[in-house]
C-alpha cells in the first residue's frame, strides 16, 4: 500500500523502500524472539520435575554425608534431590 501526504506543493511520500524494509525486519525479529521467549516459559513449566538419585563421588563418609542431609547407601553418599537441570 502506498500512502502520499498532501502538503501545499509538493507529495511526500511515507512509505519509502528503507522504512518498509525496517519495519518488516523489525517486525519479523520482534515475532522471532517472542516466540522463542514464549517457548522458553511453556517449556520450563510443560515439564514434569524429574529427581534422579546421584551418587556424591567427593563425600567418602557416612558422617559428612549425612551432615549435608543426603543418604549413605553401600558405602556412597547418595543425593535423591538431584535436578537435570543443575
Amino acid at each position: 500500500m502506498y500512502f502520499k501526504l498532501q502538503n501545499s506543493d509538493q507529495s511526500i511520500s511515507f512509505w519509502s523502500r528503507r522504512k518498509i524494509i525496517f519495519a518488516t525486519v523489525f517486525l519479523m525479529l520482534l515475532i522471532s524472539s517472542g516466540s522463542c521467549f514464549i517457548y522458553f516459559v511453556v517449556s520450563l513449566f510443560s515439564k514434569p520435575l524429574s529427581i534422579f538419585p546421584t551418587s556424591i563421588p567427593w563425600i567418602n563418609g557416612e558422617s559428612e554425608c549425612k551432615h549435608t542431609n543426603r543418604t549413605w547407601r553401600d558405602g556412597e553418599c547418595w543425593d535423591y534431590k538431584h535436578d537435570v537441570r543443575f
